[in-house]
């Protein structure tokens, strides 16, 4: 049994051009070295700070857009 696949040069090339596009207009920043809030009290509704801190944490944030925070871990 053999699989044929077919690829639309203009379909590969227009997905190429919108990642290249994607890497170079809105270059990735992130903030470095987070940290969780160590007195964080969950038995209340109190304010106890930011929940996560780091530094560089303004860098990313672009005023009048939406800005997506992206949790990655592996087990």
């Amino acid at each position: 049994m053999s699989v044929h696949l077919h690829f639309r040069p203009m379909a590969v090339l227009s997905l190429l051009f919108a990642a290249f596009l994607a890497g170079t207009v809105a270059p990735l920043r992130a903030g470095d070295n987070l940290r969780l809030n160590q007195h964080l009290d969950y038995s209340s509704d109190s304010q106890d700070g930011p929940l996560i801190t780091g530094d560089h944490m303004d860098e990313g944030a672009v005023a009048g857009q939406p800005n997506y925070v992206i949790f990655y871990g592996e087990g």
